[in-house]
């Protein structure tokens, strides 16, 4: 496309839809900041329905619900300049959504990491031989006195900003690395999977369909006034509504989806069967062999575990940490190895798309366009250099070898950019995944190589690298989010990057100090389960590896080369037969999908009976009744924690009904 064409076509859209505006921004980064504080005041002290958990973001989808339900149908009333236009709320929602992944991601995880290891320890651990000497000293505050006060409370003590401000500094420099090369890398290929591939993206269809216009001129958008959206939402918010009120009220029964488990193999293994309306909804989106791959790798994942727990085959690698513990390694050792063979895959898939985005951004190629993207393709190519940079300089100043910290970055964002693909392909909102980085790097070089200081500086990857921590889904938030502003064809999208940074900045700010404010007045400990099991687990893992270092795990090597073989495999065969009924991403993720693999069997049966007996049409007819379902659940999560906040109920979780 020339640039004259480019120009027009850019003139032309900015004249039809706005975008970026500064109403927009404004209502995005302070819908942002708000969401935040209110998802950690949530976390800490409602202790309701988690509202920023996995890629799900109830928070940010409860909060929109309102905004274009209500809120701006109230200001288009008033006048109709006031409303937001359809470009400018899905500004706003990227943004809400970015700053309610945030709430729980750096500020609720760096602050017990950085101060577990001085409070928790103890003449019986020995931590403070075994581990405080080889924590660098910028990392966090070392005062005892002043670390109790904010884990037990000192109400009458002022934050002393002096002794955090600098440790949490190099924690946002870190964090902000992240998000350069987590938002570039997704800008890279973004036209490649929205537009080559055209992957389903699920999780962005409910905002595009809730900022849908059909012309008609009226402020309620179509999916509000469709009868079956509202019977669809009904049903979750109905049964979500009737567990909250049984903490009220005895006469309302508790509810609960779970309809027990399947024993395999002397139940060595089990097959849970719990139903989540918005896993169901989600999964109603996908294509069917994506559905069908999902859940039938999980069924074969659990009776791989049950046959080898059965004949004694069960391994164990005691050195790895909390969060590889779900699955034996060799299923996890296995699964590592299809992650690497599917961001592989799909990068040589796209190898004629990044020849362009290296042309562009090396070359300034004419013939390739990036108009369209929130920043250009040489902006995206060197924020993935410097940010991947930084990120490796920060870690080799935390005491990771240098000629380690690729493999430790390479196995980190081989997950992330897994969990992206599930995301964007699979509609997953929910999973864990079989291992974490710092277990990767661990078992490939073993801890001798890495040795004290290694460990020490793989133990302060937990905050941004592990399942508990939403920052690992970031690029999740920057893919919906690219994918949204692409369908509603945004203009002005290079201003979307700054409103993201200042997002970032001003989420990270306020949730930190709300965070130091609720500490010291209640105590941290009695905030939340990450003062006092988080705050713990980096350095048991770093402690028992540095009395003992493990040595590297041939083994692993193995199973990471089957499970790459195997993918490899499966992603031919599914390019080269149209007929192969299982999409190959379960392979990798249906290991530990767990309790969401049943409302997936769900919505694939479902869907092969509404597409045998009524085909397309009545497909597309009912797809308003699901996107009801995920709006339901997601919604009356956040009802009832803005209840209980007012009524001052504790630990209303709706835990048989949401997520």
């Amino acid at each position: 496309m020339s640039q004259s064409s480019a120009e027009s076509k850019k003139a032309t859209r900015s004249r039809s839809v706005k975008g970026s505006s500064a109403k927009a921004l404004i209502a995005g980064v302070g819908g942002a900041v708000c969401l935040a504080l209110g998802s950690v005041y949530n976390d800490m002290i409602v202790k309701g329905a988690p509202m920023a958990r996995w890629s799900l973001t109830p928070a940010a989808i409860f909060a929109f619900f309102a905004l274009v339900a209500v809120l701006n149908v109230l200001l288009g009333l008033v006048h109709r300049r006031l409303a937001l236009q359809r470009g400018e709320l899905a500004v706003a929602y990227v943004l809400m959504v970015l700053g309610n992944t945030l709430a729980a991601g750096l500020s609720g995880y760096v602050l017990p990491v950085i101060t577990g290891a001085y409070y928790y320890a103890t003449p019986e651990n020995n931590w403070r031989e075994v581990v405080q000497p080889y924590l660098p000293h910028w990392i966090g505050p070392r005062d005892l006195n002043l670390i109790r006060d904010f884990y037990e409370g000192n109400p009458a003590r002022a934050v002393p900003w002096e002794a955090w401000l600098l440790p949490l500094l190099y924690w946002l420099l870190f964090a902000l690395a992240l998000f350069l090369v987590m938002v570039c890398m997704m800008v890279i290929l973004r036209r490649q999977w929205v537009e080559h591939e055209k992957l389903a993206y699920p999780m962005a269809q409910l905002p595009l369909a809730m900022i849908a216009d059909d012309g008609s001129g009226r402020l309620l958008r179509p999916l509000f006034r469709q009868p079956l959206m509202w019977l669809g939402f009904a049903l979750p918010f109905g049964l979500g509504s009737i567990d909250a009120l049984s903490k009220y009220f005895a006469v309302f029964p508790a509810i609960r989806l779970s309809l027990g488990s399947i024993p395999l193999f002397e139940q060595t293994a089990s097959l849970n069967l719990t139903v989540y309306f918005s896993i169901i909804g989600f999964s109603y989106l996908i294509p069917q062999n994506m559905a069908l791959g999902l859940w039938f790798f999980h069924l074969l994942s659990q009776l791989q575990r049950g046959a080898m727990a059965f004949v004694g085959a069960h391994e164990q690698e005691p050195a790895l940490g909390h969060f590889s513990r779900y699955l034996d390694p060799m299923i996890f050792h296995q699964a590592m190895g299809a992650m690497i063979a599917l961001v592989l895959g799909f990068l040589w898939t796209g190898r004629r798309h990044l020849g362009a985005v290296a042309r562009k951004a090396l070359w300034g190629d004419p013939t390739v366009d990036d108009s369209d993207e929130i920043v250009s393709y040489r902006v995206a190519v060197c924020g993935v250099v410097c940010g991947l940079g930084a990120m490796g300089f920060w870690l080799w100043q935390t005491g990771v070898p240098l000629p380690h910290v690729p493999l430790l970055l390479f196995g980190a964002f081989v997950i992330f950019l897994t969990i992206a693909r599930a995301a964007a392909q699979g509609g997953v909102a929910a999973m864990y995944t079989p291992t974490v980085a710092s277990d990767f790097a661990l078992s490939s070089v073993g801890g001798s190589a890495l040795g004290a200081k290694g460990l020490a500086g793989l133990a302060l990857t937990y905050p941004w690298s592990t399942g508990r921590a939403t920052m690992m889904v970031l690029m999740v938030v920057c893919a919906n989010g690219l994918k949204l502003i692409s369908e509603v064809d945004v203009p002005q999208r290079r201003r979307l990057f700054g409103g993201m940074l200042a997002t970032i900045a001003l989420t990270l700010t306020a949730t930190i100090a709300l965070i130091f404010y609720l500490g010291y007045q209640h105590g941290a400990i009695n905030l939340n389960w990450y003062f006092q099991t988080y705050a713990r687990y980096p350095f048991e893992f770093m402690a028992k590896n540095v009395l003992n270092p493990p040595e590297p795990n041939l083994n692993g090597w193995i199973y990471r080369g089957v499970g790459a073989a195997v993918m490899a495999v499966l992603l031919v065969v599914h390019h080269r037969f149209l007929w192969w009924p299982f999409h190959p991403l379960g392979f990798p993720i249906g290991a530990l999908f767990g309790r969401m693999w049943f409302s997936v069997f769900v919505a694939w049966l479902i869907k092969a009976a509404i597409l045998k007996y009524g085909g397309s049409r009545l497909y597309v007819s009912l797809r308003p009744l699901f996107l009801g379902l995920i709006l339901g659940e997601l919604v009356v999560a956040g009802f009832w924690v803005v209840i209980d906040h007012f009524t001052g109920m504790q630990n209303n979780h709706m835990g048989g009904v949401v997520f």
